[in-house]
């Protein structure tokens, strides 16, 4: 996927015929004619985080920590209305976490109210 310069709107003459609509002021991705339908989306500029994690379902959990590049992207598929959170590996697709932006943003709230009380000691 190439990106597409948030700053400069795309003209008639380089639009796809298949994007009949306005791209989201987040979409970073380049759209061509040749898209594939299932490629057809928005989506936004990705966040690259290193996190260590559970890679497998084990007792410990901590007897399977590895570290673990993640990336963190918005998407929306052209013609739909729901906005969604991708949270998955550079390398592979699984371990992976798609959900709306709103329980995205519920998440944060979650994950925040955790850090607080262990911060709290």
């Amino acid at each position: 996927m190439t990106r597409r310069d948030p700053d400069q709107a795309m003209d008639d003459q380089h639009r796809p015929s298949w994007l009949t609509e306005r791209c989201p002021d987040w979409c970073a991705r380049e759209h061509a004619e040749s898209d594939h339908p299932e490629d057809r989306y928005h989506q936004s500029e990705t966040t690259f985080i290193p996190a260590i994690v559970g890679v497998r379902d084990t007792v410990p959990v901590t007897a399977s920590l590895a570290g673990l590049d993640l990336t963190v992207w918005i998407g929306r598929y052209v013609g739909d209305i729901v906005d969604w959170a991708v949270i998955e590996p550079v390398e592979q697709r699984h371990p992976r976490l798609v959900i709306s932006v709103e329980s995205a943003r519920a998440l944060t709230r979650g994950l925040a109210e955790q850090l607080e009380r262990h911060a709290a000691g």
